[in-house]
């Protein structure tokens, strides 16, 4: 798979998701105190919304973490994305 058909959105959301629940919050918790609703938290981690700079620092400030924390396990998630896209195109 080549990069420029990783859906990149997913794979920050997907960091966001694991951020979030080691800080254990849930999203409403976390949504309230990034001043976002909770419907589009849940889009951003889904991968399908599509964050601002501003929401990308609110959730690393509510998360207690730096903004770079957002991306620090980007390849690795980007892999694990990878793997299950191609699992997903095997079985179809």
């Amino acid at each position: 798979m080549k990069q420029s058909e990783i859906d990149f959105k997913k794979v920050v959301g997907k960091q966001v998701k694991k951020l979030r629940l080691k800080a254990g919050m849930t999203q409403d918790v976390l949504s309230e105190r990034c001043g976002i609703y909770r419907t589009y938290l849940s889009r951003v981690e889904a991968g399908s919304a599509n964050p601002t700079l501003l929401v990308m620092i609110a959730l690393a400030t509510s998360l207690g973490v730096h903004v770079c924390e957002l991306f620090h396990d980007f390849d690795d998630t980007a892999n694990d994305l990878i793997a299950t896209l191609t699992d997903r195109q095997r079985t179809q």
